[in-house]
């Protein structure tokens, strides 16, 4: 889960664009209305994800009681349509293959896996 530090902290990097940041609201966010999901994209410039600019679902997030509203898909839709109004093609995403709803939203969405990153570590006291 994000602070508002955390979202502070990435509004204040270069690549922040406001006009790709999406909130879905149940009622007025400035009279007590409550966030029910947001998605926030990133455009990657030419040479830092691969030739051409790429863009990126960078953190899509639904409040678990409004699951099954279809929030994830409309504002994945919402994204995508921002993404290629900007002209591109190509969009990428990082998700945990544990995240099934995510993934199926992802896949149903026209996504493919591309790559598999895997994690290690080394617990305390083991040898």
């Amino acid at each position: 889960r994000w602070t508002a530090e955390d979202v502070a902290l990435r509004e204040a990097e270069p690549w922040f664009d406001p006009a790709g940041f999406f909130l879905a609201w149940d009622g007025d966010p400035d009279d007590g209305g409550r966030l029910l999901g947001s998605h926030w994209t990133k455009v990657h410039p030419a040479g830092e994800a691969g030739p051409d600019p790429v863009g990126e679902i960078y953190v899509l997030g639904i409040d678990p009681d409004a699951q099954g509203m279809r929030l994830g898909r409309a504002l994945t839709d919402l994204g995508l349509a921002h993404l290629r109004r900007l002209g591109l093609g190509t969009v990428l995403l990082y998700v945990e293959e544990d995240n099934t709803a995510a993934v199926r939203l992802y896949e149903r969405s026209g996504f493919v896996r591309h790559a598999v990153d895997v994690a290690w570590r080394r617990e305390p006291g083991r040898s």
